[in-house]
């Protein structure tokens, strides 16, 4: 997410806070310190509101981190697979490198926070109980009693049914267990999804009209998230089911055109480039593939020496982020085509160039079979 730091490693799993999180803490913050403590506790000084106001924030932001890295461990040792949670002005997201592929799976990663912040309920009500019985100055429970409560609040929201809370995604399992359709099981939670975040979002408007301005477009802008966040999400999944059932070699372009080594830059430009249209071809010589060649290998060469420059003195060297099978599934290929830098990969076989695959082609063949299987 475009915006975010890192503020440490967990289990090799990297956390990210992205900059709109300052926003919910000086919220939070600002709440709690002018609103909320002064109200019930009108004794306490103006210092101790905003130290109670910013450990609660801070608080906060531990136990969101506590409830991605539950889904985070669970998801790593079901193989579905985490490398970094990011942390925002409404929580928190772990980020999947795969969706699970079984209800089983899903429910289980999905099942996960909930119960982590049901465990912090019954903790941060402990430790409180536990300043009070050994009477300590009000305001050590207070904080911990609170921060129970909002986990309890955490949980209870998480698992309404609506896509992509954790709620909507146990209900994705459980369709999908029951009908064995994902497309469907994901169309059905995420339009729930939608239609709860329209809700909060009418919720938001109607605070607004009747004078609480803040709560109210706090509860708008998580209504209008969770709206958004369903739809990507719902498309996103479809996506990822797609390109994990889908071969390279069912859609690659064939026929690949390729230039021999010796061909001078000059040529390669007059006779390749302008005249096949591509921005790429795989050079060879008489052992096979050595690289490839693109525009930006071209452009660093000065117009006046590309009559006396070989392709084969400037191709860019094969290597494992260039190549794929025909057998693998376009979703392991994928992060190779978009961190590339060339935005194409070689697909080859026995040492042999067989096609070449885009990012265009792959976002054509998407394109065409969601067209033809009626998938919006």
């Amino acid at each position: 997410m475009k915006g975010s730091f890192l503020i440490g490693t967990i289990k090799g799993i990297r956390i990210e806070i992205n900059i709109s999180w300052l926003a919910a803490f000086l919220l939070i913050s600002t709440t709690l310190a002018t609103g909320f403590f002064p109200v019930r506790y009108p004794d306490w000084g103006q210092e101790i509101y905003w130290i109670l106001g910013a450990s609660v924030a801070i608080l906060m932001l531990i136990s969101i981190i506590a409830h991605e890295m539950s889904h985070s461990l669970v998801a790593n040792s079901l193989g579905v697979g985490v490398k970094k949670i990011t942390l925002f002005i409404f929580g928190g997201i772990a980020d999947l490198e795969k969706e699970p592929d079984s209800p089983r799976k899903e429910f289980l990663v999905a099942i996960a926070g909930p119960m982590m912040s049901l465990l912090l309920v019954v903790v941060f009500r402990a430790i409180g109980v536990g300043f009070e019985y050994l009477q300590l100055p009000e305001y050590f429970s207070v904080v911990f009693i609170y921060l129970s409560s909002i986990n309890l609040v955490l949980a209870l929201f998480n698992m309404f049914p609506a896509f992509p809370l954790d709620g909507g995604r146990v209900l994705r399992a459980a369709i999908w267990h029951f009908t064995g359709n994902l497309h469907k099981a994901t169309r059905i939670a995420s339009t729930i999804g939608q239609w709860f975040g329209y809700f909060l979002m009418f919720i938001g408007l109607s605070n607004m009209f009747y004078g609480n301005l803040i709560n109210g477009l706090w509860i708008l802008f998580i209504g209008h998230f969770v709206v958004q966040a369903s739809q990507s999400s719902y498309q996103n999944t479809i996506v990822s089911d797609i390109f994990s059932r889908t071969m390279v070699g069912e859609f690659m372009t064939r026929d690949v055109i390729s230039i021999d080594r010796t061909v001078s830059v000059r040529d390669a430009v007059d006779e390749y480039f302008f005249r096949y249209k591509h921005n790429v071809f795989p050079i060879e010589d008489e052992d096979g593939v050595l690289g490839l060649i693109t525009i930006d290998n071209v452009k660093r060469i000065p117009k006046e020496e590309w009559g006396v420059t070989t392709v084969g003195a400037i191709l860019t060297d094969l290597s494992d982020g260039l190549v794929v099978s025909p057998n693998e599934t376009v979703s392991n290929v994928m992060s190779k085509i978009f961190n590339n830098h060339i935005g194409r990969v070689l697909v080859m076989e026995d040492d042999r160039v067989v096609g070449i695959v885009s990012r265009t082609d792959i976002m054509n063949h998407l394109r065409i079979y969601m067209q033809l299987n009626n998938i919006k």
